[in-house]
């Protein structure tokens, strides 16, 4: 049975490709989203055999301090099917979210249950060597670093690996080297446009909590970073009309 538990948590905490990890430097943590957990549950426990939901009776909305945006907390029932027992486990957990610039409350409720489902996840297996800080970002290399033990089973799936620093610093004299170095500066490089978003976010919210993920999730919809300009002077626009009124 022992064997059986282990080999379950194994499954459940195995490394996930390096590409689905990612950091929040405002939260100055590493992470995985939601859609990445659900896919590991399906994938071990199968599809049904595992549920969660939000006890909505427990939502509140908490005024957080210094000016900043409320957060919406509530605690999530995730359960699963245990087959050597024949019968469900179930866990509870709280959940949070900010509602930030530009988010509808429903939509900060619905991030607090995802939030409250993966820390419930964690309590049976996946992403355990995340929460334990086994997975941590690098600000020299500005890069996420996975441990060393990820490599082995990287290469037998043929996922790409960037997992440990290089043991021995590469050349000076390398041109391409500082040349490609030089290009991933540029790359990472603040435009005039995203200073101003996050100067309008932070006169909104108090604060650059959540920033980065609010940030990422519009740029994959597609919306360009005037939209997202535009989308927060009309929320500051809309403040300054209410305090006036």
């Amino acid at each position: 049975m022992a064997n059986d538990s282990t080999s379950l948590f194994q499954k459940l905490n195995a490394p996930f490709p390096y590409s689905e990890y990612q950091y929040d430097s405002f939260g100055d943590r590493c992470y995985i989203s939601g859609q990445s957990i659900t896919e590991r549950l399906n994938e071990v426990l199968g599809v049904g055999y595992w549920k969660y939901e939000g006890l909505y009776e427990t939502e509140k909305i908490i005024q957080e301090p210094n000016g900043k945006s409320s957060r919406v907390k509530m605690y999530v029932r995730f359960s699963f099917f245990n087959s050597e027992l024949q019968e469900w486990i179930t866990f509870i957990d709280s959940g949070s979210e900010q509602i930030k610039p530009g988010m509808h409350e429903g939509d900060a409720t619905k991030s607090a249950i995802t939030d409250g489902m993966k820390k419930c996840a964690s309590r049976i297996g996946v992403g355990s060597d995340l929460y334990k800080g086994k997975i941590t970002w690098d600000k020299q290399r500005q890069s996420i670093i996975v441990p060393e033990n990820y490599e082995q089973y990287y290469r037998d799936k043929g996922w790409e690996s960037k997992s440990t620093i290089p043991s021995q610093p590469q050349s000076p004299n390398n041109r391409t080297n500082k040349k490609s170095e030089l290009t991933d500066k540029l790359k990472n490089k603040t435009s005039a446009i995203q200073n101003q978003i996050k100067v309008a976010w932070q006169e909104l919210a108090g604060s650059l909590d959540g920033f980065d993920e609010w940030y990422a999730k519009k740029r994959q919809e597609r919306v360009t970073d005037q939209q997202i300009m535009n989308l927060l002077q009309k929320r500051l626009q809309e403040r300054q009309i209410t305090a006036s009124a």
